[in-house]
């Protein structure tokens, strides 16, 4: 294609426009360092500088702001050109090199201090056009070493990017858990978990305990929701562009928990927590239409619950009331002393039965666990093999890396079992040789908690209340009494 040079430009009037990649390098001297060059060149050429233009972006990015506003303003003054530092500094996409190329053919100038070069002789324009070519192949080079040593670290199990809160930097992209923010993030998990916090509170809570953003500034709701969605924090490294990885670093909860929290977060009915100020709340409907019954206080103090539907005629009934019938049920769940050593000799043979059990469970984990690695290895095979997109791939990877996670932590609960399972049983016998004091002592949120591990539901009929226990407490409550060893009636 023969170029055109529009000659009618006889202005010396030209903008400048000096350029470096990064916020650091700004900090520097090297966009003082460009503009010194530039006046010195202008100077010689009796050139007048209108303005300077100064940007801190990647000339391979395209929609540079401010080089964009500096072409506009080009093109409306109809000014000479612009000078650059160096031909580098002005363009290394396609899209922009285009869009100097059309200015260059309309007559506009374009001058590279640093090669004393300008497109306004031959010469100068295809050594501009050599450089271009050499800048944008530079730029590709770098963008894909750069997503190669990238997708290299993610397979290695490694986060090379900025660590997550909770977690610190250690040597070759390894994260390591912060021991002052880490145990604040998984309190936080811990905490919204419970269904007692809103987003928005749970700032507050982030707050008051001191847990501040990697850069030490407070906390806002948006952030908090992005930390508690990042699978990281369980284990599962996830990047939006290329998919799944398992991590090597130490996770700083368990995925049970990640799922209890997403589970919160996807629930509408958790933005307000004063409803836990009520024991009852959410336990008792209306015996006439079966709607839920609504909570009030009366002095900031007495509690209530009543029908939205006045038509029902269900009286107000007092909270106070309510608990008393609670108590005396929680009492005839009260274990006597033998029927206590009875229970204790019985998890001694459970035990026995449940060790064999678990084993057996864990074989199967295990099994699943080899082929879930094998469905990776031919997963892996496919996309290489390129009979699968990336997309289908990372969504696959994603859910199987997922599954073995999952089943990772039923092994290791499953192994566990003699410690934690017996000793909550132990614990259940303790509750139940005095249930109700044990509720009684406890403060109201703990007194909710209390009551909804142990009843499914209430009934209600007047101001008469009937516990629907859940499966073990109702086998407990419905128990033969035990006389000298020997149910009563056999």
């Amino acid at each position: 294609m023969r170029e055109t040079m529009n000659q009618s430009l006889p202005d010396n009037r030209f903008l400048a426009y000096v350029r470096v990649s990064s916020k650091d390098q700004s900090r520097g001297t090297s966009l003082d360092e460009q503009k010194s060059y530039i006046g010195q060149y202008a100077k010689t050429k009796n050139f007048s500088i209108v303005k300077f233009y100064e940007e801190v972006e990647s000339a391979s990015k395209i929609g540079r702001e401010l080089f964009d506003e500096m072409v506009q303003q080009l093109k409306k003054e109809r000014l000479r050109g612009i000078i650059f530092h160096k031909v580098d500094r002005s363009a290394r996409n396609p899209r922009d090199q285009a869009l100097l190329y059309e200015l260059m053919l309309q007559g506009y100038e374009f001058h590279f201090v640093s090669e004393g070069i300008s497109t306004a002789d031959p010469i100068g324009r295809n050594m501009m056009y050599l450089m271009w070519g050499m800048a944008s192949g530079y730029s590709e080079n770098l963008k894909a070493e750069v997503n190669k040593g990238i997708m290299g670290r993610l397979k290695q199990g490694r986060w090379p990017f900025h660590s997550p809160l909770g977690y610190m930097s250690g040597p070759d992209c390894t994260k390591l858990i912060d021991p002052n923010k880490g145990p604040m993030v998984k309190k936080l998990f811990e905490e919204y978990a419970t269904g007692r916090y809103s987003v928005h509170d749970l700032t507050g809570l982030a707050n008051k305990i001191g847990l501040t953003s990697n850069r030490g500034t407070r906390l806002d709701k948006n952030a908090l929701y992005r930390t508690l969605r990042k699978t990281f924090y369980y284990g599962l490294m996830t990047h939006n562009k290329r998919g799944a990885f398992q991590g090597e670093h130490e996770p700083l909860i368990s995925k049970t928990l990640y799922d209890k929290v997403q589970f919160v977060l996807g629930q509408r009915g958790f933005k307000r927590d004063n409803r836990f100020d009520y024991s009852f709340w959410g336990l008792l409907k209306c015996h006439v239409c079966g709607r839920p019954l609504k909570s009030m206080t009366a002095k900031k103090r007495y509690h209530y619950y009543h029908c939205r539907n006045w038509q029902c005629g269900v009286k107000t009934i007092a909270e106070a009331g309510l608990e008393i019938q609670f108590l005396n049920a929680l009492k005839k769940l009260q274990f006597t002393d033998e029927e206590a050593q009875m229970f204790k000799q019985a998890i001694i043979v459970f035990r026995n039965t449940a060790t064999k059990s678990r084993d057996d469970l864990v074989r199967g984990i295990d099994l699943e666990i080899g082929n879930i690695q094998s469905r990776l290895g031919e997963l892996l095979h496919k996309w290489t093999d390129q009979k699968i997109d990336d997309e289908s791939y990372a969504e696959a990877k994603r859910l199987l890396l997922n599954r073995e996670l999952t089943l990772k932590e039923q092994r290791n609960s499953l192994e566990a079992t003699d410690n934690k399972t017996f000793s909550e049983i132990e614990e259940l016998v303790k509750l139940l040789k005095n249930p109700a004091i044990a509720y009684e002592k406890a403060d109201r949120v703990n007194k909710r908690q209390l009551m909804i591990s142990m009843v499914e539901n209430f009934d209600l009929h007047e101001k008469n209340l009937t516990i629907n226990w859940k499966k073990h407490f109702a086998l407990v409550a419905n128990r033969p009494k035990v006389q000298n060893g020997r149910a009563a009636g056999n």
